[in-house]
């Protein structure tokens, strides 16, 4: 499931953390709980991130902590 964050109804920039949860799907989670997605591999929830970040340097981080979407 993919969806489009609006950039405007929200202050400051949006930035994401990209990594798996507990069952091992990859991730892309908005830092301030925005949005996010669950993908299918690493590139697409990264393609995602990067995407939705505007290609901000530095907007879009790895993690090997757990993550979740909730």
């Amino acid at each position: 499931m993919m969806f489009s964050i609006p950039r405007k109804s929200f202050g400051g920039p949006l930035q994401f953390l990209v990594g798996r949860d507990v069952e091992g799907h990859w991730l892309a989670v908005e830092t301030h709980g925005r949005g996010g997605g669950i993908f299918c591999d690493r590139s697409a929830a990264l393609r995602y991130a990067v995407f939705e970040t505007g290609h901000r340097a530095r907007a879009v981080r790895m993690t090997a902590k757990t993550l979740s979407l909730l």
